[in-house]
């Protein structure tokens, strides 16, 4: 992402954010104040400032840059809307009306943060360029009760999603979704889409979930220890990018909002850890040339 010059400087967002956990707006910029930051909004106040770029010019005029952080502490926090509202110190009807207005704001950024495109940014000839991998997320029972939403990852309804991820950067190059998982399984979400995207002798790198397709290297391909190796620190990085999703509430606990809303917050949480790889926090590197 080239760089941008702030609408808002992220001091504004830190201080606004400290008052919000109940501290002093003055507070001084150090690591506990920033894993406080973190705990409520779940990223950094620069990110905050470059999300405020990017939703600023799509959310009503009468919105202000504190009204993002509303949307951040409800996708990292996830407690109750009178909860949230009180911590904001606004009744529950303006909390929840802003606070989806800047979800589907940062959600709908996902064509202009996360490129098909960017997978062969520093490629070194790799026959594969990403890494895929579907990630589940925890719902409500639907009632009626409907097979299709069982997710054997966690034995429970659920919502599955595609991922893709370029392996020399790390970045997000891919999502997809949502699907049901007890009637989607990762291979065939594969096929759906993102294997039409492939140019011809392109593959991407997957776990043996995707065994079967001419299209995706698994860990069975593998020729020799070496080449084990690099497989399984590009899958193992993946999971790095699931982990950094889960740890927004909104996606580690059972979604208890209506099911259409759950697009909205993975791909807002999408977003927001992408802009995050970009800007200070990227993944650690790996060696793969395969």
């Amino acid at each position: 992402m080239p760089l941008q010059k702030f609408i808002v400087h992220p001091n504004h967002f830190y201080c606004k954010g400290m008052e919000y956990t109940g501290r002093s707006p003055d507070s001084p910029i150090n690591k506990k104040n920033m894993e406080r930051y973190r705990a409520h909004f779940g990223t950094s106040p620069g990110v905050c400032a470059l999300l405020w770029n990017e939703i600023s010019t799509i959310v009503p005029r009468k919105y202000c840059f504190k009204h993002i952080l509303w949307g951040l502490m409800f996708l990292k926090v996830y407690a109750t809307e009178s909860v949230l509202a009180g911590k904001i110190g606004v009744d529950e009807d303006t909390f929840r009306d802003h606070m989806w207005v800047v979800i589907k704001a940062i959600a709908s950024c996902k064509l202009r943060v996360i490129k098909f495109e960017k997978r062969l940014e520093k490629r070194n000839g790799s026959m594969c360029n990403l890494t895929v991998d579907g990630t589940d997320f925890r719902i409500q029972q639907m009632v009626p009760f409907w097979k299709g939403w069982f997710s054997h990852k966690f034995k429970g309804p659920g919502l599955r999603y595609e991922v893709g991820l370029n392996i020399q950067t790390g970045c997000i190059c891919w999502i997809n979704g949502p699907f049901a998982p007890g009637v989607w399984n990762d291979l065939q979400i594969f096929r759906l889409t993102l294997k039409t995207r492939l140019p011809p002798g392109e593959k991407v790198e997957a776990d043996d979930g995707y065994r079967g397709d001419e299209r995706v290297s698994t860990p069975m391909d593998a020729q020799n220890m070496h080449e084990s190796l690099m497989k399984d620190n590009a899958r193992g990085r993946h999971e790095t990018v699931n982990r950094r999703f889960k740890q927004f509430n909104c996606l580690s606990q059972v979604f208890r909002h209506e099911i259409e809303k759950h697009v909205f917050c993975f791909e807002a949480v999408a977003v927001i850890v992408e802009m995050g790889i970009e800007n200070g926090e990227p993944l650690y590197q790996i060696n793969y040339y395969l």
